[in-house]
């Protein structure tokens, strides 16, 4: 309420704001396609160049020189920027693999300039604009690579969302010298770079009733009396005979004993839901994000209070809770979730598969009327901040699809979990 109180006291804009978006509104968005060619310059020099031809032929024939002097000019704005990018050789490599949103990686560009002389305004664009944003035209600026070089440029890349960079190929452009004619070439990519999504620390774990040591699921983050063999250690009072390792006590001259896996805490397997399609609104859009968050939190909170989590991400199951290289691959695959790109038969077969056992279930959706929450299946539903989620169903938890998630989600994940 205080926020509608704050809105309404701001009053009207003012005459020059509401004076700019009159001048700058699309009054007819279908006939842009008709008109959009004259931003380019190149157009009204050719106008300007038939003009002064005309009055050269009609009027005086010294304006044949402003004639020439125009020709010169688109023909070298046409010629000087597709000859420079020619002679251009780009390649770009990430100093690492894998980051998460918001976080820094140098992005290394290499450029060899094959010619003589030296290229101005070279910009690299394409490939590095996330899933969220809608600056297709982001890039970096290079004012000027030497001629018969081979320059390296690093910069600092922060994306602001998850996937894998460089989202499409990347290409070097020259407009210069006069902005007529832009000349691009593809750019070689050295490597990718995968962002995870931003995940926040949930410290409890779901209702006791749903705690149990599983026989057939181990953990090697921790050490126990079953399982694959982890490594070996001094010998400790307590210590099984059985478990001496007998190679390594007499190469140490002292008893040295083997340690094993021990069982899984619990057994969750979190459900994404892929089925909707990708939005074009901005709320529905980071609701959408918001829901790989959301369950990116809870595999990780979950593999680091040593469970056993399982992830269907549409149609692929993502086991994770046997080693590190698993809750990578985990977190890769969120990474990568294409909303929409998958049929919903073929989500609800690997569903299907998936099921058996003990296991608790977590649904993650933004569909307001899919699942009830039951015994064995637990609902989080991710809303726009315009819907009313429990309008549909009665989730075991209604997340905001907004920005505040992140603080948000550890205390209704601790109420739900009916911690102290």
């Amino acid at each position: 309420m205080s926020v509608g109180l704050l809105t309404e006291s701001q009053g009207p804009p003012p005459v020059t704001e509401r004076l700019t978006r009159l001048l700058n509104h699309d009054f007819c968005p279908k006939a842009n396609r008709w008109v959009y060619w004259m931003k380019n310059p190149i157009w009204g020099l050719v106008l300007a160049t038939g003009i002064s031809a005309i009055c050269g032929y009609i009027v005086n024939p010294q304006c044949y020189l402003i004639t020439l002097a125009l020709a010169i000019v688109i023909v070298l704005g046409i010629v000087w920027p597709w000859v420079a990018v020619r002679g251009i050789d780009c390649s770009i490599s990430f100093d690492q693999k894998r980051v998460r949103e918001n976080e820094v990686a140098r992005v290394i560009l290499q450029v060899t300039n094959r010619w003589p002389w030296p290229v101005w305004g070279l910009t690299l664009h394409k490939g590095f604009a996330g899933l969220e944003s809608d600056a297709s035209t982001a890039g970096t600026a290079l004012a000027y690579v030497p001629g018969w070089s081979k320059a390296e440029y690093v910069w600092e890349f922060r994306p602001s969302c998850r996937g894998v960079y460089p989202t499409k190929a990347p290409q070097i452009e020259t407009t210069f010298p006069f902005g007529l004619y832009k000349s691009e070439s593809p750019v070689l990519s050295r490597g990718t770079l995968i962002v995870w999504p931003k995940t926040v620390t949930l410290r409890q774990l779901p209702d006791s009733e749903d705690l149990r040591l599983s026989e057939d699921r181990f953990t090697d983050r921790r050490a126990g009396d079953f399982g694959d063999t982890l490594g070996t250690r001094p010998f400790r009072a307590g210590d099984s005979l059985r478990r001496v390792h007998w190679v390594q006590t007499a190469r140490q001259h002292s008893l040295i004993v083997t340690e094993r896996q021990a069982p899984a805490t619990t057994a969750v397997r979190v459900i994404v839901d892929t089925t909707s399609n990708g939005a074009s609104d901005g709320d529905a859009r980071d609701a959408q994000e918001t829901v790989l968050r959301v369950a990116a939190s809870i595999c990780e909170s979950l593999y680091k209070h040593h469970a056993y989590v399982e992830c269907v991400l549409g149609s692929t199951r993502v086991p994770c809770g046997q080693d590190v290289s698993a809750y990578r691959s985990l977190m890769d695959e969120l990474a990568k979730v294409q909303f929409g790109a998958v049929d919903p038969t073929g989500e609800a077969k690997c569903r299907k598969q998936a099921r058996g056992g003990d296991m608790l279930e977590i649904f993650v959706t933004t569909a307001g009327d899919v699942l009830q929450s039951n015994q064995r299946q637990r609902v989080i539903l991710v809303s726009p901040e315009q819907q009313d989620g429990a309008a549909h169903v009665c989730p075991w938890l209604t997340v905001p699809g907004d920005g505040n998630w992140s603080q948000r989600l550890p205390r209704l994940w601790k109420s739900a979990c009916h911690a102290a």
